[in-house]
């Protein structure tokens, strides 16, 4: 994989490079002179975390153990997931940790207490992160914030909305977030650096939305009707932020919303009531192929404001998922598999923000010292003050280096969740994935301690190597048992419904098949329409006046005239070479992969599939083609048996006969095939 790098610059890269490292070596001078590391609200917290770091195997069962944690009701469940999780060979434990799972299992009173004491600091763990259940208990903690010199950004914990209900409650949340924060915030000190800006006054309340609450049937097969509803849910949000003067972040998420999610943005943002206000920001994430593109369009409608949009650059949060997600499907992975292609792309995208001011204003969230020194470097030749744009870090991480960047003049705001327990354990495990990862800056810093040149260096000059992850997947998907000489079957991707392009394509194909409609459907004996059969309308079955086809009655006759013909038919087909059967099978499927959205439409019309069910039978359909005549590779040769002196035994398959195959209406293409083709 190529990375690009940059180019243009103000001054020569050398230049640029040598004061990147000047920065970065400034953070971390600084950073060190604080005593705090990487976690310091809590000494179990820490310990943990240390202890993951370090330990694989550990991380998994602390993952499982926190992920069921929400769901046990009484110490004795705890004490046997911990027993379960924690205590069984072979599992190494640091002496601190194994004394306090062990505590947990004595069975008696003081097992119940050490049981209670890790359930408290697993929740603990959780604080670490989150400021607290709801807006009301997280103020102490915003204005402490606040008074130390850190503004922040409130995200309400919880992604998709799985009812309406739900979505509402999360729009009323919000709206209570904006108008509650905005009148607590007055009377707080002021705070010239977390306030000032070369263009206009930054709010003290500052929050993140995530779309994809606010509206529970989003999906890009309904992507007119879930931008709308989006929009319609988010409009009072933005609408009271505006009368408040509060800021309104918009985060981005997975891959698969975010064409639905720019639309938002780019649509709302422009609306009369809305475009002249200079408080509105998006997300964009720099490990998505992407990215620059995605930038490229938030310029564009930003350029057709009356005020700048704020863009918070970040790495991206989803990364495992989008990879082993891609990988399961088949797709192509969007985000970049090498972490040294990210921190690129990031600083490519970090120069097309600082190039774009004052129409675009910047955020730069990373805890990544390179990334930060060279979004610094580079604003600092282009003569961009400090204080036009500000660095943004996760609540309960790396504290040494926001009170460092501070130091240095610069606005550092803290990403700064409330939540339940139970999407807090959520975004525990996410913060503890990428605290944890092998590739990460912050486990590179404070766990391996490696040395500042090597944090330091040029991301394009390093190492394109896959990721490991990527490797594991990939060689895991094809751990079959196979020689070398043998292919290995692969399932037909499904569509990705993400790409414009890709909905297009079957929104035209049912567009064609509709004016081509009704189909006439013939019964076939050896070769030819049999004739004199009266015929019979297919109409839509969610919408019935639509005739999809008119399809011929077969009698008796007609049923035994096709038995006679394949049973003459059979005898040719069964002396055909193994080697021809296979290629004219797989001439089948390649034929249903060329025509896969036709096929599709037809589906969805027909059986009232909807798009991706309709693409799903088509695609097993496929499926069957190519693994029944691979499988048949393996079955027309003959086996050899065990064998007694002056005797040699073998066996081989051999066609049988015809036979009649009823396929369910709910899969017909994919059942009628395969049980076609596959004897």
């Amino acid at each position: 994989m190529q990375v690009q790098t940059l180019t243009e610059l103000p001054a020569t890269r050398s230049d640029l490079d040598a004061r990147i490292r000047e920065i970065g070596e400034e953070i971390f001078n600084r950073s060190s002179e604080s005593q705090t590391g990487l976690f310091d609200k809590g000494y179990w917290s820490g310990k943990i975390m240390d202890w993951s770091m370090t330990n694989p195997a550990f991380k998994i069962e602390m993952f499982r153990f926190v992920d069921v944690l929400p769901s046990l009701n009484t110490s004795e469940q705890v004490v046997e997931h911990i027993r379960q999780y924690f205590l069984r060979p072979g599992l190494e434990l640091s002496p601190l940790i194994r004394t306090a799972m062990g505590m947990a299992t004595l069975g008696s009173l003081a097992g119940k207490l050490a049981a209670s004491t890790i359930r408290k600091n697993v929740l603990s763990m959780a604080s670490t992160f989150i400021t607290g259940q709801n807006s009301s208990t997280a103020k102490a903690t915003l204005e402490k914030l606040w008074n130390s010199g850190f503004c922040f950004t409130v995200d309400i914990l919880g992604e998709a909305a799985v009812a309406e209900s739900e979505a509402l409650d999360y729009q009323r949340r919000y709206l209570e977030l904006v108008n509650g924060l905005s009148q607590d915030v007055k009377s707080w000190k002021a705070q010239a650096l977390l306030e000032e800006h070369p263009l206009t006054p930054v709010p003290r309340a500052n929050i993140s939305v995530k779309c994809s609450s606010l509206y529970s049937q989003i999906d890009n097969m309904a992507f007119r009707q879930s931008v709308d509803a989006i929009k319609e849910r988010l409009r009072p949000i933005l609408v009271a932020a505006k009368e408040k003067g509060a800021f309104v972040n918009l985060d981005m998420e997975q891959n698969d919303t975010r064409e639905i999610l720019l639309r938002v943005a780019e649509e709302i943002f422009l609306e009369p009531e809305l475009r002249d206000y200079p408080h509105f920001g998006v997300v964009i994430q720099a490990y998505l192929k992407g990215a620059i593109s995605d930038l490229d369009r938030v310029i564009s409608f930003s350029s057709l404001r009356g005020s700048p949009i704020t863009v918070r650059l970040v790495k991206g949060a989803y990364w495992d998922f989008e990879v082993i997600q891609s990988l399961q499907r088949n797709w192509e992975i969007p985000v970049f598999t090498n972490k040294a292609a990210t921190d690129a792309n990031y600083e490519l995208c970090a120069k097309k923000l600082l190039d774009s001011y004052p129409k675009i204003l910047a955020a730069f969230g990373s805890h990544n010292i390179r990334s930060l020194s060279f979004a610094m470097a580079y604003a600092e030749s282009k003569k961009i003050p400090k204080t036009a744009f500000e660095v943004q870090m996760l609540y309960g991480m790396a504290d040494a280096f926001k009170k460092a960047v501070t130091v240095m003049g610069y606005r550092v705001r803290e990403y700064a969740p409330v939540g339940e327990m139970l999407p807090g354990m959520a975004y525990l495990v996410r913060r503890l994935l990428e605290n944890t990862s092998n590739e990460g800056f912050l486990r590179a810093k404070f766990v391996s301690k490696a040395d500042s040149a090597v944090l330091l260096q040029d991301p394009a000059t390093k190492s394109q190597a896959e990721s490991p992850l990527v490797k594991a997947m990939a060689e895991f998907g094809d751990n079959n048992d196979h020689k070398e000489s043998e292919t290995v079957f692969k399932n037909e991707p499904y569509i990705d419904f993400s790409l414009d392009d890709n909905r297009k394509k079957l929104e035209g194909a049912l567009k064609k098949l509709r004016s081509a409609l009704p189909i006439e459907v013939s019964a076939i004996v050896n070769g030819q329409k049999a004739g004199g059969l009266s015929f019979k309308d297919s109409s839509n079955p969610s919408k019935q006046s639509e005739i999809v086809a008119r399809y011929a009655l077969s009698t008796e006759e007609t049923a035994a005239e096709a038995i006679k013909a394949s049973i003459a038919a059979m005898k040719t087909w069964a002396r055909r070479p193994a080697t021809e059967r296979i290629a004219i099978i797989q001439k089948a499927g390649e034929l249903l992969r060329a025509r896969k959205a036709e096929l599709s439409a037809l589906v969805v019309l027909e059986v009232g599939k909807n798009y991706r069910e309709a693409d799903a039978d088509v695609a097993e359909a496929i499926d069957f083609c190519f693994y029944y005549a691979e499988e048949c590779g393996k079955l027309s040769k003959p086996r050899s048996m065990a064998s007694t002196a002056g005797e040699q035994n073998r066996y081989e398959y051999a066609p049988r006969g015809p036979a009649v195959v009823i396929a369910p209406w709910n899969f017909p293409l994919a059942i009628l095939c395969g049980m076609t083709v596959g004897p």
